[in-house]
């Protein structure tokens, strides 16, 4: 019992952290070409562990990219596949950590977050970036021409879904053991009616008149 009721409260606290962090984000978004070199900056003190995410646009898959610590050390932890193109650069002065990725590539598009804290805190997520690649081409639009789609600094229609779908399945399956343990209660104190019923049932019958 201690343990599903363990599950429910975990399940309510990523219910609550998710949909926070999905309708409240907005982005910073920065537009790149192909073989650009672009710094991102996230602030920090003096004892905070630095994690930067990249989530895939189209797959959604969130991908830790490096994680720093703010003494001077630093450590990428893709060993298999190591990307060197993502650095990490520190200045103490100002306490902001950057991330400096170098040749950028199309798969470099999508979300980007920076993760800090200290000692053993809970993970603060700052304000994410989006990068968006840019036309290799000039065009001209003519009159004729639609308008092009209005870009915005929100999080898309398909990050909210990625985002909220293991909230919805975290919902259910709490949903889902809450009426199983309902109904084994309710069943339990049935059967627990019914033989003390019979019990007493049998008790008048066997008593002297």
């Amino acid at each position: 019992m201690e343990k599903i009721m363990l599950f429910c409260v975990f399940s309510f606290l990523i219910v609550q952290i998710s949909s926070s962090d999905a309708s409240e984000h907005n982005v910073t978004l920065l537009r790149f070409q192909l073989n650009e070199t672009i710094t991102l900056n996230c602030n920090m003190t003096y004892n905070d562990e630095i994690a930067w995410y990249h989530q895939n646009p189209e797959s959604g898959q969130l991908t830790l990219l490096i994680f720093a610590l703010a003494m001077d050390k630093k450590k990428e932890l893709n060993a298999k596949h190591e990307n060197t193109r993502v650095t990490v650069k520190e200045d103490r002065r100002t306490k902001i950590v950057s991330l400096v990725m170098t040749g950028l590539m199309e798969s470099d598009s999508g979300l980007y977050f920076c993760g800090r804290r200290s000692w053993y805190s809970d993970m603060h997520f700052e304000k994410p970036f989006r990068l968006q690649i840019e036309d290799r081409e000039d065009k001209v639009q003519s009159v004729t021409d639609p308008p092009e789609e209005e870009i915005t600094d929100e999080v898309t229609l398909t990050e909210r879904v990625l985002m909220f779908s293991g909230v919805g399945l975290a919902v259910f399956l709490c949903f889902l053991v809450i009426i199983i343990v309902g109904r084994n209660i309710y069943c339990h104190g049935w059967r627990k009616g019914w033989t003390a019923a019979e019990h007493a049932g049998l008790n008048v019958q066997n008593s002297p008149k």
